[in-house]
């Protein structure tokens, strides 16, 4: 069996079903957004916090390049849809008189 540090040990109680007992829920940060940032924080898991910050440095990391991405085809969608549009005009000035 691995030792735990007993911080980690403590942080991850309410993961592992324990409750703990204490009087102020929001951990005196105020009733505001902040103590409601706090609050879902402190009922995650250390494995949920690692998780959500490997996605966001992912998303940092990879995010230029996907808009890249993204906007390259929405561009090339766009004048697809163009020519169409052209042939399609031309093709009725042709034949639908």
């Amino acid at each position: 069996m691995q030792l735990v540090d007993s911080k980690l040990y403590i942080a991850n109680m309410s993961a592992l079903g324990i409750a703990r007992s204490r009087g102020n829920s929001n951990h005196g940060y105020g009733s505001g957004q902040l103590g409601d940032i706090v609050s879902r924080v402190a009922a995650t898991s250390a494995s949920q916090r690692l998780l959500a910050l490997l996605l966001t440095a992912l998303l940092v990391a990879a995010g230029p390049a996907l808009l890249n991405t993204v906007l390259s085809a929405v561009s090339l969608t766009l004048q697809i849809l163009l020519q169409a549009g052209n042939f399609g005009f031309i093709a009725f000035q042709i034949f639908g008189r």
